[in-house]
């Protein structure tokens, strides 16, 4: 299926790894050009070279803390002005820390709040003046499950439900302006993110992790496994394109059938 991306100039956030570095080269094989923010610049310009080897016919990389607005801005400032323009932003910053209601502190509710909501804010305040000229444009944010299934043990949870609104209520106000505004919500992915805290845990238990993650799903996700960074990268391809362009203020919840409710 062509999803209409040739020469569409998509802006990626959190780019150098995982979800976002997938996206990059979901988009670079659709023949887009991509724009890569994130902190770690050797990270960004290889996920760069593998975009332009997958068919893009532009990159443009900048480093920068999306947790910082000032740096923010100028980071996607210089990638519009670099790309010509701006079609398509997905915004993929990084996670907040785990922890319940009286181990996270003060610092780290900063810290979330700074980095995954007003990175996202921020991102969408400053292209969407840009994609409103030009009367088109497609936001995808990345959000998560854990905005609906709240859990104890991950109370900074309620910066994603803050976005799940966040996404509905832009979307609302910019789509007779032809821009839409979308949610993913990806469930487990064998991220680093991911696999990280489960590895530490096999390691506890004494098990391989191999072994461990194939239990891990079993019991975490009614499909039986985790999903892969590309598979999280091929629905926000499409839900960024013009083949879902009739939906706008929603998410897309891509979970394996873990998020059990209506």
């Amino acid at each position: 299926m062509d999803l209409g991306l040739q020469g569409a100039r998509c802006i990626i956030t959190g780019a150098s790894d995982g979800i976002g570095a997938a996206t990059a080269l979901a988009f670079a094989r659709e023949g887009a050009a991509v724009g890569l923010v994130a902190r770690r610049r050797e990270r960004l310009d290889a996920v760069a070279a593998e975009a332009r080897a997958a068919g893009a016919p532009a990159t443009a990389v900048v480093a920068a803390d999306l947790a910082d607005g000032d740096a923010l801005h100028a980071a996607l400032t210089t990638l519009i002005d670099d790309l010509g323009g701006v079609d398509v932003l997905v915004n993929n910053a990084g996670s907040s820390r785990a922890g319940n209601i009286e181990q996270v502190d003060d610092d780290a509710w900063r810290e979330s709040f700074d980095l995954k909501l007003m990175g996202y804010v921020r991102s969408m305040r400053l292209v969407i003046p840009a994609m409103r000229t030009q009367g088109s444009g497609s936001i995808v944010n990345v959000l998560g499950v854990a905005g609906t299934q709240p859990s104890p043990n991950y109370v900074l949870s309620c910066f994603v439900t803050a976005l799940q609104q966040l996404t509905a209520s832009v979307a609302d106000q910019v789509a007779a302006d032809g821009i839409r505004v979308v949610g993913i919500g990806p469930g487990f992915t064998a991220t680093e993110r991911v696999m990280t805290p489960i590895r530490r845990i096999a390691d506890e238990r004494g098990v391989p992790v191999e072994e461990f993650v194939d239990v891990f799903a079993a019991e975490q996700v009614p499909v039986g496994r985790l999903a892969s960074a590309d598979e999280m990268a091929t629905w926000i391809t499409i839900m960024a394109s013009n083949v879902a362009g009739f939906v706008t203020g929603t998410q897309l919840l891509v979970d394996g059938g873990a998020s059990r409710a209506i």
